[in-house]
């Protein structure tokens, strides 16, 4: 009779465990479609403790030579493989002067701002937003949108989206990688060459010495490159108009025409300089 009982008893609680074990784990997410729930699977997630913020944190696929900011928090309906992270990511919330809203401010832009740049003192999503402030493209809050009517206009043929020119993600196969890479490449091609030193001469002056090259890794050198423009930017395009720096493009043109006719008929050689392709 202890016998049957218990047999009884048991075979439910086997059953029930059975049915367990062979449950898909994704069935246990709960579905909803006004969310984006992409990221519970991801291995970033699976690695956080739920009593924990949740970090932007390299993938495993990721460079492993190249951890990331602890000041790189955010939400998780916005992490940097999200579609919505340009828009709705989380920034301004440290010791970086960024405003998503409105075109670039002097603050923006001034040196102490932009070393925190290459010191990793601000998420790879702020950088991206000055850029693409400093571009022309302009976030309007009501649609929750990137613009680009103020974009200058080779740029914006170009790209008329915002490009992401860090690789926010920091993965780097060449399926993921190469449109960040590219577009990073576009943007230090509109640099003149007598403007590549930018960093060393206004930022060495505030204790910046470049990066080692054992040290060096993508993230780092695109932020290099990108506060580099961000500089050059500052000093010959900022608060002008395009038909200015079409102008003043113009009148350095001939100069350099005269100079390179004075050069001939001296009987030196032509001067050759790489070329550039401006955004304006």
């Amino acid at each position: 009779m202890m016998l049957k009982l218990s047999f009884a008893v048991a075979i439910p609680i086997i059953t029930s465990i059975l049915s367990l074990l062979s449950t898909p784990t994704n069935s246990f997410i709960p579905q909803n479609n006004n969310r984006q729930l992409s990221f519970i699977t991801h291995p970033t997630f699976q690695k956080q403790n739920k009593k924990q913020p949740l970090y932007t944190t390299t993938p495993e696929n990721a460079n492993p030579q190249e951890p990331p900011s602890g000041i790189q928090k955010t939400t998780t309906e916005t992490l940097p493989f999200s579609s919505l992270y340009a828009t709705h990511g989380l920034i301004g919330n440290s010791t970086f002067v960024i405003s998503r809203t409105g075109p670039p401010t002097p603050p923006e832009l001034a040196n102490p701002n932009l070393l925190q740049i290459v010191r990793l003192n601000c998420t790879d999503l702020e950088v991206n937003t000055l850029v693409w402030k400093c571009l022309g493209y302009r976030f309007d809050p009501a649609k929750k949108k990137w613009t680009n009517d103020e974009c200058f206009p080779n740029w914006k043929a170009k790209y008329p989206n915002p490009p992401d020119l860090i690789n926010m993600q920091r993965i780097y196969s060449k399926e993921i990688d190469e449109p960040s890479l590219r577009s990073n490449q576009a943007l230090v091609r509109s640099i003149p060459m007598e403007y590549k030193q930018s960093l060393k001469k206004y930022l060495k002056p505030l204790g910046f010495p470049g990066y080692k090259l054992a040290g060096l890794t993508p993230n780092k050198t695109r932020r290099a490159q990108c506060t580099n423009w961000l500089l050059f930017y500052r000093e010959n395009l900022f608060g002008k108009s395009v038909e200015q720096l079409r102008e003043e493009r113009r009148v350095k043109k001939e100069k350099e025409r005269l100079e390179e006719e004075r050069r001939k008929a001296e009987g030196k050689d032509e001067e050759w300089k790489p070329p550039v392709t401006e955004v304006f």
